[in-house]
């Protein structure tokens, strides 16, 4: 059984490790937006960029693009974490009535039958996605936009993988607490706690 919490603590430290590079992205995402912002407040510089190579990387068409872009990225990337530290929201009054242990057996068997499932699914299309994208050269519609959209769309790849990868750890820590002994099982209910899974010991009978 401590195995499994090993195990499920390497893959939360993936989930960490990838949530924090995207929350990095905010860094260039602020850049593009200020400068963008400023270069259309200031008309001798937008026209300045627009007359010189610069306008290859900071046209306005393109820095919009980076825009929506860098925004996919970063949720992409906190796909996994968001789930592990219970950020989503959770509306269940049938739920939130049952006791720590029903609610971990109902949370392990929506792993199994639905979350688990639809995100092979998703991995599946999203897989066909990115190799249509890189395949065709998808670009922006845009003479002045983002080519090379598959890299852009191979983060869909990358945010349901980490999404599996928070799934298959929450998993591993429900199967230890439902069926580990009691020295394992409260190990494992206090790292469900933070997801809101179940409660910490002692928070609840």
């Amino acid at each position: 059984m401590q195995a499994l919490l090993t195990l499920s603590d390497r893959a939360t430290a993936l989930c960490r490790f990838t949530a924090r590079l995207g929350a990095w992205m905010i860094v260039p995402l602020i850049a593009v937006i200020t400068f963008d912002v400023v270069a259309r407040k200031i008309p001798p510089l937008q026209a300045f960029v627009q007359s010189t190579w610069l306008n290859d990387f900071l046209a306005p068409t393109r820095l919009q693009e980076f825009e929506w872009h860098l925004h996919a990225v970063m949720f992409l990337l906190a796909y996994g974490l968001a789930y592990l530290e219970g950020a989503h929201v959770r509306v269940d009054l049938w739920r939130e009535r049952r006791t720590p242990r029903a609610r971990g057996l109902v949370e392990l068997i929506c792993i199994l039958l639905l979350a688990l499932p639809f995100c092979a699914v998703l991995l599946h299309f999203s897989w066909q996605f990115v190799v249509t994208a890189y395949v065709q050269n998808e670009g922006s519609p845009s003479p002045t936009g983002i080519p090379h959209r598959w890299v852009i769309k191979s983060f869909l790849l990358v945010g349901t993988a980490m999404l599996m990868c928070s799934l298959l750890a929450t998993l591993m820590r429900l199967v230890v607490y439902l069926f580990g002994d009691r020295q394992s099982a409260e190990a494992a209910a206090r790292r469900l706690a933070l997801a809101k899974v179940v409660d910490a010991p002692g928070e609840r009978a």
